[in-house]
């Protein structure tokens, strides 16, 4: 089952430029080339950052949380930020599932009753 990772955060003052290098660099050098990630995506808003990762499996995560480059990663985070991180892992959820909430599959609107 498809997952997305997301760790949303706040820099330190002065930290935002050095935070985004070195998010940008995890994502280019390292979820990029890493076996089952399917896209990643970093964004700002002033001190404020998202950086998002969606992989094919919960499995191709763990292989990449499991990498001490990827540790490493982690560990250089506290110095650039305030207090800790948000981060989250989500399972995508697919049409027919349970707990979905949609009696056909598809969004109110496309076939399904009101």
């Amino acid at each position: 089952m498809a997952v997305f990772r997301i760790l949303e955060a706040k820099a330190r003052p002065g930290a935002v430029d050095r935070l985004t290098e070195l998010l940008l660099r995890q994502q280019r050098d390292i979820v990029d080339a890493a076996p089952g990630a399917v896209f990643a995506q970093s964004l700002r808003s002033g001190d404020q950052v998202l950086a998002v990762s969606s992989w094919q499996s919960d499995e191709d995560l763990q292989r990449y949380l499991d990498q001490d480059v990827t540790r490493d990663f982690y560990r250089a985070l506290p110095e650039l930020l305030m207090g800790t991180p948000s981060v989250r892992t989500y399972e995508v959820v697919q049409p027919g599932q349970p707990g979905t909430g949609w009696a056909d599959g598809g969004p109110a609107g496309n076939g399904a009753t009101r």
